[in-house]
């Protein structure tokens, strides 16, 4: 067996096929009708497992105000996808998002270089079974619990609702 060197300091058998973790994030005409947005958000994962990526998680956002108008859009129905899989198949994820018409915006990021799918996955399992557990614990008199950030402001679920990138007055911030 031959073995190749690989970035994150270990050897892999030469051949295996090595898996990147990536997300991609779309946003989806809001004007389309609830059947046709189902079949766009289910026909992107197809393509994925049809050129070898394993999917972990589809999030629907749902609608939500863009930062700017889009192709005369001022709102947007938001899809983040989660997945394992080789630089091919992202290309032709991306080739097919942009021959969507109803896809107003994407952008995909490279999470890991180098994931074992097994372990992404438990670990995924393991964040949605404390979700709820922390949920649960009682809050502080007074609402929502807060967070100091880095910057030492303090974040609660309203700012969540607030519209992406926060230029709903339409000044251009430099």
């Amino acid at each position: 067996m031959v073995l190749a060197p690989v970035r994150s300091g270990g050897f892999k058998p030469k051949g295996e096929r090595r898996l990147r973790r990536y997300e991609t994030v779309f946003v989806l005409r809001p004007s389309l009708a609830a059947d046709q947005t189902e079949a766009l958000v289910k026909r992107f994962p197809e393509i994925l497992a049809g050129n070898g990526a394993e999917l972990f998680e589809l999030d629907r956002w749902g609608v939500r105000d863009l930062a700017y108008r889009i192709k005369s859009d001022s709102r947007g129905y938001f899809v983040r996808l989660d997945y394992a899989g080789s630089g091919a198949a992202v290309a032709e994820l991306e080739r097919n998002l942009k021959l969507a018409d109803d896809v107003l915006r994407y952008l995909t990021v490279l999470v890991d270089r180098d994931v074992d799918p097994a372990a992404v996955r438990s670990q995924i399992e393991a964040s949605r079974k404390a979700a709820p557990a922390a949920k649960e614990e009682p809050q502080a008199p007074g609402g929502p619990a807060q967070e100091p950030s880095a910057s030492g402001q303090a974040h609660t679920e309203a700012a969540a609702e607030a519209p992406i990138a926060g230029a709903e007055s339409g000044e251009r911030q430099s």
